[in-house]
């Protein structure tokens, strides 16, 4: 059976591909001021062919992170998380509605549909992903349980929370939540792009270590902007592909990148799933990451930005077949 997809605010951008790919795809409409929000910031969602997706299996899919330059309207994470609850509530308990007269409604159920899927592109809330002083909640943990409370699955594309995390792998045990990787992917793509066939993949930070097996360096934070960055290498005249999940002001990368060609490097590619605007700067950050390394990095558009979308495309790589191939396989 096809899926059907269902495209949540942070995931409009990706209409065209999958629509390429042969799926049917379905956004939420409009409040009677043509926008998403009400005066007082309450969000509106519609779906309109609900009756199509009667009995069908659906994948919702949003990114659970604040709006880019791009968003006619600004989201905030908890925007997009209550955005995909509405999609969920409607999809369980979908109703004919038809006006009988002046706020006059009948109402009429259908049937819903077999199984409903959430792919967090981006996970909500993934930099709180544990509790890293007393009485702090885990945000992360609470986004996902929340969404299944509603759908059947959440799927989410390279998490910033480790596998290890205690949560997550009870999740996983249970098949709740699947993983998908992009890294195969921006690995493979670096290597064509920017033309090199032998490569040595190095980690910035101890938990890209963890994650993908492979050495780098410690990092130690300091702030949101600010890392402390040791370790050395023998790399002297290898290629370099440095892998990461995220990127919020680039500090790491720059800093992995500079290190490196200290170091010998003969050329550094940065690969990063996700790059994140932030609420205080904008995507100032993510231009001056492309400019500080030369454009030598490699991105998703599993949060939809200007700087790669609009800016710099050459450094852009879809996850449109990443969700095909999930899609084809899942069971």
């Amino acid at each position: 059976m096809t899926w059907k997809i269902i495209l949540c605010s942070g995931a409009e951008h990706l209409e065209e591909d999958l629509r390429k790919l042969s799926y049917d795809v379905y956004k939420s409409g409009l409040n009677y001021d043509g926008k998403r929000f009400f005066p007082n910031s309450d969000l509106y969602t519609r779906i309109d062919g609900i009756d199509e997706l009667s009995g069908k299996d659906v994948l919702v899919i949003q990114s659970g992170t604040f709006s880019g330059e791009l968003d006619r309207e600004k989201f905030t994470t908890a925007d997009r998380v209550w955005e995909v609850l509405q999609v969920l509530d409607v999809l369980r308990c979908p109703l004919k509605v038809e006006e009988k007269g002046h706020k006059v409604y009948e109402y009429e159920e259908l049937e819903p549909p077999r199984r409903i899927e959430v792919l967090y592109t981006f996970l909500p809330c993934a930099l709180q992903d544990k509790a890293f002083k007393t009485g702090e909640a885990v945000s992360a943990k609470l986004a996902v349980e929340l969404t299944l409370a509603k759908a059947d699955r959440v799927i989410t594309i390279d998490p910033h929370p480790p596998e290890d995390v205690w949560w997550v792998r009870r999740l996983r045990e249970e098949n709740k939540l699947v993983i998908l990787s992009a890294v195969p992917m921006l690995i493979d793509e670096a290597s064509n792009r920017f033309g090199i066939k032998e490569y040595e993949l190095i980690a910035p930070d101890e938990g890209a270590q963890r994650r993908l097996g492979i050495r780098g360096f410690t990092k130690q934070r300091i702030d949101s902007f600010t890392v402390v960055m040791r370790g050395e290498l023998n790399v002297a005249g290898k290629n370099i592909i440095v892998i990461d999940d995220l990127t919020k002001s680039g500090s790491t990368l720059i800093k992995a990148r500079e290190n490196l060609m200290k170091m010998g490097a003969q050329d550094v590619i940065c690969c990063v799933t996700h790059v994140l605007p932030t609420v205080e700067k904008g995507e100032e950050l993510l231009r001056k990451l492309v400019e500080r390394i030369n454009g030598r990095i490699l991105t998703t558009n599993t949060v939809r930005t200007r700087t790669f979308e609009e800016e710099h495309p050459e450094c852009l790589v879809s996850i449109a077949p990443l969700i095909d191939k999930y899609l084809k396989s899942a069971r």
